[in-house]
Protein backbone atom coordinates (compact mmCIF):
# COMPACT_ATOMS: atom_id res chain seq x y z
CA UNK A 1 0.00 0.00 0.00
CA UNK A 2 1.48 3.47 -1.17
CA UNK A 3 2.23 6.28 1.36
CA UNK A 4 -0.61 7.92 -1.14
CA UNK A 5 -3.21 5.41 -0.37
CA UNK A 6 -3.03 5.05 3.13
CA UNK A 7 -3.11 9.56 3.66
CA UNK A 8 -6.27 9.18 1.30
CA UNK A 9 -7.54 6.44 3.74
CA UNK A 10 -6.87 8.40 6.82
CA UNK A 11 -8.68 11.40 5.58
CA UNK A 12 -11.65 9.17 5.03
CA UNK A 13 -11.97 7.64 8.16
CA UNK A 14 -11.54 11.08 9.69
CA UNK A 15 -14.07 12.39 8.23
CA UNK A 16 -16.53 9.70 8.73
CA UNK A 17 -15.69 9.83 12.48
CA UNK A 18 -16.64 13.51 12.19
CA UNK A 19 -19.99 13.29 10.64
CA UNK A 20 -20.83 10.32 13.39
CA UNK A 21 -20.10 12.39 16.20
CA UNK A 22 -22.29 15.42 14.71
CA UNK A 23 -24.83 12.63 14.83
CA UNK A 24 -24.48 11.46 18.24
CA UNK A 25 -28.09 12.42 19.66
CA UNK A 26 -29.49 9.91 17.22
CA UNK A 27 -30.03 6.56 18.24
CA UNK A 28 -27.00 4.35 17.79
CA UNK A 29 -29.12 1.98 15.63
CA UNK A 30 -30.09 4.31 13.26
CA UNK A 31 -27.26 6.17 13.08
CA UNK A 32 -25.10 3.09 12.20
CA UNK A 33 -27.98 3.14 9.56
CA UNK A 34 -27.12 6.41 8.02
CA UNK A 35 -23.55 5.84 7.79
CA UNK A 36 -22.97 2.31 7.13
CA UNK A 37 -21.76 2.67 3.54
CA UNK A 38 -19.82 5.89 4.02
CA UNK A 39 -16.49 4.78 4.52
CA UNK A 40 -16.91 2.70 1.12
CA UNK A 41 -18.57 6.11 -0.58
CA UNK A 42 -15.89 8.51 0.07
CA UNK A 43 -12.99 6.31 -0.79
CA UNK A 44 -14.71 5.82 -3.85
CA UNK A 45 -15.47 9.82 -4.13
CA UNK A 46 -11.91 10.37 -3.45
CA UNK A 47 -10.44 8.05 -5.22
CA UNK A 48 -12.30 9.57 -8.65
CA UNK A 49 -12.05 13.91 -7.89
CA UNK A 50 -9.27 13.48 -5.02
CA UNK A 51 -9.41 14.69 -1.30
CA UNK A 52 -10.48 17.72 -2.30
CA UNK A 53 -13.84 16.43 -2.83
CA UNK A 54 -14.82 15.18 0.80
CA UNK A 55 -15.38 18.97 1.27
CA UNK A 56 -17.22 19.88 5.00
CA UNK A 57 -18.29 17.26 6.97
CA UNK A 58 -20.28 19.22 9.27
CA UNK A 59 -22.43 20.29 5.63
CA UNK A 60 -22.56 16.27 4.75
CA UNK A 61 -23.56 15.41 8.45
CA UNK A 62 -26.61 17.99 8.22
CA UNK A 63 -27.99 16.79 5.08
CA UNK A 64 -27.63 13.37 6.43
CA UNK A 65 -29.81 14.55 8.98
CA UNK A 66 -32.11 16.44 7.43
CA UNK A 67 -32.67 13.35 4.63
CA UNK A 68 -33.71 11.31 7.55
CA UNK A 69 -36.39 13.84 9.24
CA UNK A 70 -33.76 14.77 11.66
CA UNK A 71 -33.28 18.49 12.67
CA UNK A 72 -29.73 19.74 11.02
CA UNK A 73 -27.62 20.28 14.05
CA UNK A 74 -27.16 17.59 16.92
CA UNK A 75 -29.51 17.89 19.51
CA UNK A 76 -28.74 15.95 23.19
CA UNK A 77 -32.11 15.55 24.21
CA UNK A 78 -31.61 12.33 26.16
CA UNK A 79 -28.87 12.85 28.89
CA UNK A 80 -28.75 8.53 29.56
CA UNK A 81 -27.65 8.33 26.06
CA UNK A 82 -24.37 10.44 26.81
CA UNK A 83 -22.37 8.18 28.38
CA UNK A 84 -22.72 4.85 26.03
CA UNK A 85 -22.95 7.51 22.94
CA UNK A 86 -18.99 8.69 24.45
CA UNK A 87 -17.70 5.01 24.93
CA UNK A 88 -19.29 3.52 21.06
CA UNK A 89 -17.56 6.71 19.86
CA UNK A 90 -14.13 5.48 21.61
CA UNK A 91 -14.57 2.28 20.51
CA UNK A 92 -15.06 3.06 16.75
CA UNK A 93 -12.07 5.58 17.09
CA UNK A 94 -9.98 2.83 19.00
CA UNK A 95 -10.49 0.37 15.85
CA UNK A 96 -9.99 3.06 13.06
CA UNK A 97 -6.67 3.89 15.11
CA UNK A 98 -5.78 0.19 14.95
CA UNK A 99 -7.18 0.11 11.04
CA UNK A 100 -4.34 3.12 10.37
CA UNK A 101 -1.71 1.43 12.18
CA UNK A 102 -1.80 -1.53 10.55
CA UNK A 103 -2.17 -0.23 7.13
CA UNK A 104 0.90 2.18 8.23
CA UNK A 105 3.14 -1.08 8.51
CA UNK A 106 5.03 -2.63 4.98
CA UNK A 107 3.48 -5.30 3.56
CA UNK A 108 -0.99 -5.99 3.42
CA UNK A 109 -0.75 -7.17 7.07
CA UNK A 110 -4.30 -5.71 7.79
CA UNK A 111 -5.16 -8.39 5.14
CA UNK A 112 -3.43 -11.23 6.84
CA UNK A 113 -4.93 -10.91 9.73
CA UNK A 114 -8.40 -10.83 7.97
CA UNK A 115 -7.53 -13.98 6.48
CA UNK A 116 -6.69 -15.89 9.92
CA UNK A 117 -10.40 -15.07 11.31
CA UNK A 118 -11.96 -18.34 11.08
CA UNK A 119 -8.89 -19.62 12.78
CA UNK A 120 -8.75 -16.69 15.57
CA UNK A 121 -12.64 -18.02 16.13
CA UNK A 122 -11.54 -21.46 16.35
CA UNK A 123 -8.88 -21.15 18.75
CA UNK A 124 -11.36 -18.51 20.71
CA UNK A 125 -13.68 -21.65 21.44
CA UNK A 126 -10.83 -24.11 22.08
CA UNK A 127 -9.52 -21.38 24.81
CA UNK A 128 -13.39 -21.54 26.22
CA UNK A 129 -13.96 -25.40 26.29
CA UNK A 130 -10.36 -25.77 28.03
CA UNK A 131 -11.52 -23.00 30.60
CA UNK A 132 -14.79 -24.92 31.14
CA UNK A 133 -12.72 -28.51 31.32
CA UNK A 134 -10.25 -26.62 34.02
CA UNK A 135 -13.64 -25.72 36.24
CA UNK A 136 -14.51 -29.33 36.10
CA UNK A 137 -11.31 -31.08 37.31
CA UNK A 138 -7.59 -31.28 36.45
CA UNK A 139 -8.07 -33.67 33.93
CA UNK A 140 -8.38 -32.78 30.02
CA UNK A 141 -11.23 -35.26 28.84
CA UNK A 142 -11.87 -36.68 25.10
CA UNK A 143 -14.61 -38.28 25.51
CA UNK A 144 -18.04 -37.82 23.12
CA UNK A 145 -19.82 -35.28 25.47
CA UNK A 146 -16.74 -33.20 25.67
CA UNK A 147 -16.26 -33.13 21.76
CA UNK A 148 -20.38 -32.29 21.67
CA UNK A 149 -18.95 -29.37 23.94
CA UNK A 150 -15.86 -28.33 22.01
CA UNK A 151 -18.31 -27.86 18.24
CA UNK A 152 -21.22 -26.37 20.42
CA UNK A 153 -18.66 -23.58 21.16
CA UNK A 154 -17.03 -23.76 18.02
CA UNK A 155 -20.30 -22.88 16.13
CA UNK A 156 -20.96 -20.59 18.79
CA UNK A 157 -17.47 -18.53 18.18
CA UNK A 158 -17.77 -18.70 14.54
CA UNK A 159 -21.35 -17.21 14.50
CA UNK A 160 -20.36 -13.78 16.38
CA UNK A 161 -16.81 -13.97 14.13
CA UNK A 162 -19.40 -13.57 11.43
CA UNK A 163 -21.94 -11.30 13.32
CA UNK A 164 -24.97 -13.83 12.63
CA UNK A 165 -27.68 -14.42 15.09
CA UNK A 166 -28.14 -10.69 14.68
CA UNK A 167 -25.23 -10.39 16.52
CA UNK A 168 -24.36 -7.32 14.25
CA UNK A 169 -27.50 -5.24 14.79
CA UNK A 170 -26.44 -5.91 18.85
CA UNK A 171 -23.09 -4.81 18.54
CA UNK A 172 -24.01 -1.46 16.31
CA UNK A 173 -26.66 -0.49 19.42
CA UNK A 174 -25.70 -1.87 22.26
CA UNK A 175 -22.13 -0.82 23.90
CA UNK A 176 -21.98 -3.55 26.66
CA UNK A 177 -22.08 -6.18 23.90
CA UNK A 178 -19.02 -4.30 22.42
CA UNK A 179 -17.48 -4.48 25.94
CA UNK A 180 -17.95 -7.97 26.64
CA UNK A 181 -16.76 -9.14 22.77
CA UNK A 182 -13.86 -7.28 23.79
CA UNK A 183 -13.47 -8.60 27.03
CA UNK A 184 -14.07 -11.97 25.73
CA UNK A 185 -11.21 -11.68 23.07
CA UNK A 186 -9.10 -10.42 25.73
CA UNK A 187 -9.47 -12.76 27.84
CA UNK A 188 -8.66 -15.66 25.50
CA UNK A 189 -5.69 -13.90 24.19
CA UNK A 190 -4.37 -13.64 27.63
CA UNK A 191 -5.77 -17.49 28.89
CA UNK A 192 -4.45 -19.28 25.24
CA UNK A 193 -0.74 -19.69 26.62
CA UNK A 194 -2.06 -21.29 29.87
CA UNK A 195 -4.42 -23.73 27.28
CA UNK A 196 -2.06 -24.82 25.51
CA UNK A 197 0.39 -25.65 27.87
CA UNK A 198 -2.50 -27.38 29.78
CA UNK A 199 -2.81 -29.45 26.63
CA UNK A 200 0.69 -30.01 26.16
CA UNK A 201 0.40 -31.79 29.72
CA UNK A 202 -2.54 -34.16 28.63
CA UNK A 203 -0.42 -35.08 25.66
CA UNK A 204 2.60 -35.99 27.32
CA UNK A 205 0.22 -37.84 30.26
CA UNK A 206 -1.74 -39.78 27.55
CA UNK A 207 1.88 -40.79 26.53
CA UNK A 208 3.60 -41.83 29.48
CA UNK A 209 0.47 -43.67 29.84
CA UNK A 210 1.05 -45.80 26.71
CA UNK A 211 4.63 -46.21 27.10
CA UNK A 212 5.12 -46.58 30.68
CA UNK A 213 1.50 -48.11 31.53
CA UNK A 214 2.39 -50.79 33.02
CA UNK A 215 4.93 -49.31 35.47
CA UNK A 216 3.32 -48.95 38.66
CA UNK A 217 3.67 -45.81 40.26
CA UNK A 218 4.16 -45.20 43.97
CA UNK A 219 2.27 -42.08 45.20
CA UNK A 220 3.71 -42.45 48.46
CA UNK A 221 1.09 -44.26 50.25
CA UNK A 222 0.02 -47.47 48.39
CA UNK A 223 1.94 -51.04 49.70
CA UNK A 224 4.37 -52.20 46.70
CA UNK A 225 5.09 -55.83 45.81
CA UNK A 226 7.29 -56.88 42.84
CA UNK A 227 6.98 -53.56 41.05
CA UNK A 228 3.04 -53.18 41.84
CA UNK A 229 1.20 -51.18 43.72
CA UNK A 230 -1.08 -53.16 46.56
CA UNK A 231 -4.00 -50.68 46.24
CA UNK A 232 -6.31 -52.57 48.65
CA UNK A 233 -5.16 -54.86 51.58
CA UNK A 234 -7.13 -57.76 52.86
CA UNK A 235 -7.44 -59.71 56.41
CA UNK A 236 -9.13 -63.34 55.81
CA UNK A 237 -9.53 -66.29 57.92
CA UNK A 238 -8.63 -69.58 57.23
CA UNK A 239 -11.88 -70.46 54.98
CA UNK A 240 -10.87 -67.18 52.27
CA UNK A 241 -13.84 -64.74 54.51
CA UNK A 242 -12.67 -61.29 54.83
CA UNK A 243 -12.28 -60.12 58.06
CA UNK A 244 -13.81 -57.02 58.81
CA UNK A 245 -12.19 -54.06 60.80
CA UNK A 246 -8.93 -55.77 61.16
CA UNK A 247 -5.55 -54.24 60.17
CA UNK A 248 -2.39 -54.62 58.65
CA UNK A 249 0.83 -53.75 60.88
CA UNK A 250 4.16 -53.26 59.78
CA UNK A 251 7.25 -54.98 61.01
CA UNK A 252 8.15 -52.87 63.78
CA UNK A 253 4.46 -53.17 64.92
CA UNK A 254 4.24 -49.34 65.22
CA UNK A 255 2.18 -48.25 62.52
CA UNK A 256 -0.98 -49.87 60.41
CA UNK A 257 -0.49 -50.10 56.53
CA UNK A 258 -3.21 -48.23 54.27
CA UNK A 259 -5.87 -50.84 53.96
CA UNK A 260 -7.76 -49.20 51.13
CA UNK A 261 -6.05 -46.32 48.72
CA UNK A 262 -8.69 -44.51 46.39
CA UNK A 263 -6.33 -42.57 44.50
CA UNK A 264 -4.25 -45.82 43.25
Amino acid sequence: MSEHSTDVRSEVLAFVARVRDLMTDLPPDERQELTAGLEADLSELVAEHGAEALGDPGDYARELRTGAGHPPVAVRRVREWALPAAAMEALDAAHAHWDRLLDSLPGDLRGFLTALRPAWWVARAWVAWMVTQDLRGPYVFLDGLWLVVLAAYVVVSVQLGRRAWRVDRLLTTSVAARLLLVGLNLSAVGLLPGAADNLAWHVAEERGWQVYGDVAVDDGNAVTYQGGQACVLEVRDLQGRVIEGAYVWDATGERTLPMNVDAC
